[in-house]
């Protein structure tokens, strides 16, 4: 019986980076002002070797550090808001997105707004959500499982995996 032999790509590259505004809310009484990050993205994608072996790589790099750049270029310069929150109310006005939060009110270019299916902009959440991206991109190519660290600023991140880690 053949021993099965996993491997770990490990993608860190410079331009896996994006920067975007965001406030995290902490409670009922509590938010952080709108601010921004330039956040930093890592990957890991867990191979089965003996899937790959005789060609002698695993996944193309290529590939993966496409499917990831895609995404983060889609948040990249963005105001990121957490849409899944009862205490936001959107309101979309001709090019503009309108957001009443508690006793705040803004309003943004439309363009310029990603409304992301989660309850808060934490750097948990959003590797979460990344790593849920990632997998649905990466499983049809071979990938059993996905980590994404995303990093908001020199030493503070959070990690999340989906599949087999």
């Amino acid at each position: 019986m053949q021993e099965i032999n996993f491997k770990v790509l490990k993608l860190s590259k410079e331009n896996l980076k994006f920067s975007s505004a965001h406030f995290l809310i902490f409670d009922e009484n509590r938010a952080e002002r709108l601010h921004g990050h330039n956040y930093r993205v890592r990957v890991e994608a867990k191979i089965c070797w003996s899937d790959f072996a005789d060609q002698g790589y695993g996944v193309d790099f290529t590939v993966l550090k496409k499917i990831i750049k895609d995404q983060v270029d889609l948040w990249d310069e963005m105001v990121l808001l957490p849409s899944m929150r009862k205490d936001m109310h959107f309101k979309k006005q001709d090019h503009l997105l309108e957001l009443k939060f508690r006793d705040r009110y803004y309003v943004f270019p439309a363009n310029e707004v990603v409304l992301l299916p989660i309850l808060n902009t934490s750097v948990e959440l959003l590797s979460g959500l990344l790593s849920e991206i990632f997998w649905k991109s990466m499983s049809p190519l071979g990938v059993l499982g996905v980590r994404v660290q995303v990093e908001e600023t020199l030493g503070q991140s959070a990690e999340s995996a989906v599949g087999e880690f």
